[in-house]
């Protein structure tokens, strides 16, 4: 049997959907659903629901599965004993907005000559959803803000860049910082999520108490915002910020505390760690 087959499998069992996981692995649906179906006749039992509008796994799918994925495994690793400097195959990796466009185009473009064979899939998301779907190993790796709980042992985790805390503002919005925070509209990076921990904590530190006039989860509308002098805002110095902007002043503050620090997280699988070390030699740069 070809072991593409189970790759479509545990695809499909994990998109519900076979239209999702054939765009995945660049193929038509019509081919994804042929190999479900050689499957389904060599174990004789139906393997998705295909009454509604998602392909449901049923009850012999959901326990051949977990199978599949172990006898995906063994075989990446029979590959890589033969050839064990060639990284190949899929692979799975989540990343905040920020690092999407400021910091993996480089990267990508690296690894596509020192690994053309890697076939990378990326999931863009909020640290917070990454980190669950690491958790539930639906990714691979995940570029995010690191948690500010302790990682289980059953993850790595390598600092890749860390972000200071700024106060951008727009030229003529005043002196120092606190006296901007408290005389102009307060522009809040998403307060509840952990990228946001930075400012919430310099505010109580610093004894400014102030309510955020917006309140938003990305950081490329602040920006904006600030620059159409709607208000001032506490936030990483994250890489695509343009700091060259003439209607933009960027104070930095000090201290480690309030710095966002973003993190390689990957699960501590010895058959994956070649990919997880390629792309923490290869992150950013062109």
């Amino acid at each position: 049997m070809d072991i593409r087959y189970l790759e479509s499998l545990i695809c499909v069992s994990e998109m519900g959907s076979i239209a999702k996981a054939a765009r995945i692995q660049h193929l038509t649906a019509a081919a994804v659903g042929q190999r479900i179906a050689i499957l389904e006749d060599h174990f004789e039992t139906p393997l998705l629901n295909r009454h509604s509008r998602n392909a449901v796994p049923t009850h012999a799918c959901t326990l051949l599965v977990p199978l599949a994925r172990e006898i995906v495994s063994k075989f990446r690793e029979m590959e890589k004993a033969l050839d064990p400097a060639e990284i190949s195959g899929q692979f799975r990796l989540g990343t905040i907005p920020t690092v999407l466009t400021g910091i993996l185009p480089g990267t990508i473009r690296k690894l596509a000559k020192v690994a053309p064979k890697l076939a990378l899939e990326i999931k863009p998301g909020t640290s917070e959803t990454l980190y669950s779907e690491l958790y539930e190993r639906k990714l691979d790796a995940a570029i995010l803000a690191l948690p500010p709980h302790q990682i289980p042992d059953r993850f790595l985790s390598t600092i890749i860049r860390e972000e200071p805390l700024a106060l951008l503002s727009k030229k003529g919005a005043g002196q120092g910082i606190r006296k901007k925070l408290e005389k102009n509209p307060y522009i809040s990076f998403d307060s509840r999520s952990w990228a946001g921990n930075g400012a919430v904590n310099y505010l109580k530190d610093n004894n400014i108490d102030i309510e955020p006039f917006y309140e938003l989860d990305a950081l490329e509308p602040i920006e904006k915002l600030v620059a159409e002098g709607m208000g001032v805002s506490l936030v990483p110095l994250w890489p695509d910020l343009n700091l060259n902007a003439k209607q933009l002043q960027c104070e930095v503050i000090r201290g480690k505390k309030y710095a966002r620090k973003i993190a390689l997280i990957s699960e501590n699988d010895p058959t994956r760690q070649g990919v997880v070390q390629l792309l923490e030699k290869n992150l950013g740069g062109e």
